[in-house]
């Protein structure tokens, strides 16, 4: 499944599901959620703020994604919603960038009307990098 599309009037965009985070507004390309749960239902999961932040987070919906151990669920704080993302807005993070940060599944940036979006791989997401 691919969640790139061409709109009527030509502009591609790719359906991600959007919350907030650690005060930031956070993307994921959808392709990659499975389903949303307003409770936990895997042994594997862990909340959004403890993975991106380091930080202990309240969660209130349980995304369902997979990696290579197979399904766990990402417990955001917030309500989430299902957007077309413009992909001439999204920006890739620079090499430099991508080496240096503490987010290992941060693959990009948008910045539409003063308002700055995280964009996470999906592929990248897991409960496994905390482990030591």
């Amino acid at each position: 499944m691919n969640s790139e599309q061409t709109g009527h009037d030509g502009t591609r965009t790719v359906t991600c599901v959007v919350f907030q985070a650690g005060g930031y507004q956070v993307a994921i390309d959808a392709r990659y959620v499975q389903r949303i749960d307003s409770h936990c239902c895997q042994p594997r999961h862990v909340s959004v703020d403890t993975l991106l932040f380091d930080r202990p987070g309240d969660s209130s919906r349980w995304l369902t994604l997979r990696d290579a151990e197979g399904s766990w669920q990402l417990g955001i704080g917030s309500e989430s919603r299902l957007e077309h993302l413009p992909v001439a807005q999204l920006h890739s993070l620079p090499p430099l960038i991508t080496a240096r940060t503490g987010m290992p599944a941060l693959c990009g940036l948008m910045l539409e009307q003063q308002r700055l979006t995280l964009l996470l791989d999906g592929q990248r997401l897991s409960p496994s990098v905390l482990q030591p």
